[in-house]
């Protein structure tokens, strides 16, 4: 029963824990910031230690390893490249699992519904592609993992490396054969709810049927409604437009545990890791002919460099140092820090409104980017 009592920090909100109960006396509910912690039944439950040993904060993975190599990526076939955030690798290896008859678990966005789906036909997949900078809920996948391994199908799970880490705890070692494990480089996440604040307010009540987080290398948050774009906002173009978006890149909204994770670090808990390849250095052509996307693949076991092996066929590759790939992401090497800013938010948010906390936090540059052109204009006049 100690898994309720976690301090917030040592909870990632996986819902594993949930899933291996024997008894089915966890359930998970939101907290004030819109984040799940597990709650449980004491009156069902046996003390039986299930939910401990699947947990990946309060049991971590201690087998992680360094990645094998690194490799800056790019889709050969253009549209799956434009319709990517970073060069389509996840797209890619998503597709090698599907063409063996297999099954894929990912993020998908169902306007506003943030969640992992299971897909096995590739016309489905292109629910999976793009970035969605919140935390999605994997409730289910573990037990339709498990129920698709003991069927002899393959299974990719594509997600945050803690909840990679939750689907490896949660499936015994001898299970994992046709498991692959691909965890998406993660900076932390915000919860749904404070997603859902800031539409509501930005939209200005309209309802909201698709949101996008990129376009390629642009971080621009869209947000449409039966099929016409009603808002758009380029968060290094517009830095305070969207409050949402300001604080995600701050990480100042992120939940407790992404300042405190175990797995941002270059020791990596799945197969392969994906993600954007920043910091490019040693593969010039890449950054010069692929300006919409350069994906970072760093396979991690033998089952992750099998794979990587035949994308060759499918998406143009180049091997670079896995020092660079992880000097350039600052989230290999460590987690975000909570800064002030951080603080002042959580104790702002959400006895007011998510929008007017969040511009309360940026009041000084607010004010400071106000006056920027009026102190131009008097610098000028004393010269």
């Amino acid at each position: 029963m100690s898994i309720a009592k976690n301090a917030p920090k040592d909870c990632c909100g996986c819902n594993a824990c949930a899933e291996i109960c024997p008894r089915h006396c966890i359930t998970m509910k939101r907290d004030k910031y819109g984040f799940l912690y597990p709650s449980v039944d004491a009156s069902l439950c046996t003390e039986c230690g299930a939910c401990e040993r699947v947990c990946p904060f309060i049991s971590p993975s201690d087998n992680l390893s360094e990645p094998l190599a690194a490799y800056a990526a790019c889709a050969s076939d253009p549209r799956i490249y434009r319709t990517s955030s970073s060069g389509g690798a996840a797209y890619e290896i998503a597709r090698q699992i599907i063409e063996q008859g297999g099954a894929v678990y990912g993020c998908a966005a169902s306007g506003l519904e943030i969640k992992h789906i299971r897909v096995n036909d590739l016309a489905q997949l292109p629910l999976l592609q793009g970035s969605k900078y919140v935390q999605s809920t994997i409730q289910g996948c573990c037990r339709s993992i498990r129920s698709d391994l003991a069927a002899g199908l393959k299974v990719a799970f594509f997600g945050t490396p803690c909840q990679v880490a939750a689907v490896r705890k949660f499936i015994p070692k001898p299970s994992r054969t046709n498991l692959l494990l691909v965890d998406i480089i993660c900076h932390g996440t915000p919860s749904p709810q404070m997603l859902e604040a800031d539409v509501r307010s930005v939209a200005h009540g309209q309802p909201v049927d698709k949101i996008s987080f990129r376009q390629g290398n642009s971080f621009i948050l869209t947000l449409s409604s039966r099929g016409r774009e009603i808002f758009s906002s380029d968060v290094f173009a517009q830095p305070f437009r969207d409050p949402y978006y300001r604080a995600f890149f701050d990480g100042i909204s992120y939940r407790p545990s992404c300042y405190n994770c175990a797995y941002a670090r270059p020791e990596r808990v799945s197969d392969i890791t994906v993600g954007d390849f920043w910091g490019l250095q040693s593969a010039k052509k890449f950054s010069e002919t692929h300006r919409d996307g350069i994906s970072l693949i760093m396979p991690v076991t033998p089952k992750g460099q099998q794979i990587v092996a035949h994308l060759s066929q499918s998406m143009h590759l180049a091997q670079a140092p896995v020092k660079e790939a992880v000097n350039g992401n600052t989230q290999l090497r460590h987690p975000m820090p909570f800064t002030r800013r951080g603080q002042l938010f959580r104790a702002l948010y959400p006895a007011l409104p998510f929008g007017l906390a969040v511009n309360l936090v940026y009041l000084d540059l607010r004010v400071r980017r106000a006056l920027s052109p009026l102190k131009k204009i008097l610098n000028g006049q004393h010269r």
